[in-house]
């Protein structure tokens, strides 16, 4: 091949799909961060005395206190410095990461993504463990989610839902509409991501804060009593309050401060829109979460409750005569549908 051909070739290349960012602009966005206040910008020795004998020894842990970074820090400040420059010579220590990715169960799609990582941050500080992953995974499903109610209940709806809006009907008289939500239908996942609290956390039950450690009360006068006098109210300062921690302090989802703000039961901290934007009309969004007859009765636990009883009479004596019982009770209902 010819060299004209090979420039040829080559500048016929096209990098499709490949998206970055400079990391000039990665740095600086880094150092304005708020977890740059943790930077470490001088590198030392990290150093244990014995309390018993007294003796030294060095601890490599972190690397701004390795050999590797002092060395660079020395070479550093014996460069010349810049023309009217007389600013300190400081290390933004970079460490690369990647790791190609299939991003299907079937076919060949698969990414290549590249992480950086800044050596200057503490160990600690730096790594996310995989639960504190998963955390901000399913963070930001819930703000997701709410994000696209933020959109649906937009200026419009909210004046329309004060103000109402004249609507001219099929008889045509004029009429002035107000929209009202009533309820919402939703398997148990999406009614604890529009309730705002954690799947299956402390306080499991979207309605009330009664722990899943009382939850072998369920039936009794004593629970029905319980779930009354405790039923789940939305506290939007606290909420806010944590997400201070999450956006401009640097905590983590599930870091202990975050917790300890939200208090008490299972909430998150996801800004719920259905109480933000139509609280202040008396609109509470923990009484439209009605029961899903399709998920919670026909395919969930009712379904498997039925099953296992018609079991437990199949194994009594004359199990075949009492289930036929039951199913001769049944047959007795009297269904009525009203037409479409």
């Amino acid at each position: 091949m010819s060299n004209s051909s090979h420039n040829k070739s080559e500048a016929e290349i096209q990098h499709l799909g490949f998206h970055y960012r400079p990391l000039v602009e990665v740095i600086h966005a880094a150092f304005a961060d708020v977890q740059a206040h943790a930077f470490h910008l001088s590198p030392f020795k990290r150093l244990w005395k014995d309390p018993l004998d007294g003796h030294q020894e060095r601890i490599f842990d972190e690397l701004y206190t390795s050999d590797a970074w002092l060395g660079a820090q020395d070479d550093l400040q014996k460069l010349p410095k810049e023309p009217n420059c007389s600013l300190e010579h400081v290390v933004a220590g970079l460490m690369f990461f990647s790791d190609a990715t299939h991003l299907a169960n079937f076919g060949t799609a698969k990414a290549w993504p590249l992480y950086l990582y800044f050596g200057n941050l503490t160990n600690g500080l730096l790594r996310i463990s995989k639960t504190g992953m998963a955390s901000l995974h399913t963070h930001c499903r819930r703000e997701l989610f709410h994000g696209c109610w933020e959109i649906l209940l937009d200026k419009d709806f909210l004046f329309a839902y004060r103000h109402g809006f004249v609507l001219k009907c099929v008889d045509g008289v004029l009429c002035r509409v107000f929209p009202q939500i009533f309820t919402y239908s939703a398997d148990y996942p999406e009614k604890v991501l529009i309730a705002t609290i954690k799947d299956m956390g402390l306080c499991a039950c979207p309605h009330c804060l009664t722990p899943k450690s009382l939850f072998g009360s369920l039936g009794l006068v004593k629970d029905m009593r319980s779930r009354i006098q405790n039923i789940c109210i939305y506290t939007i300062t606290k909420v806010l309050e944590a997400r201070e921690f999450i956006y401009k302090r640097g905590n983590t989802v599930d870091g202990s401060k975050v917790e300890d703000t939200l208090g008490e039961g299972s909430w998150v901290p996801t800004l719920n829109h259905f109480v933000h934007k139509l609280g202040t009309f008396g609109f509470d969004p923990f009484h439209m979460l009605v029961v899903d007859f399709m998920h919670e009765c026909k395919l969930g636990t009712w379904k498997a409750l039925l099953t296992h009883l018609t079991r437990l009479l199949y194994a009594l004596p004359n199990g075949s005569q009492l289930v036929a019982a039951l199913d001769r009770r049944h047959a007795k209902f009297t269904w009525s549908y009203s037409p479409c």
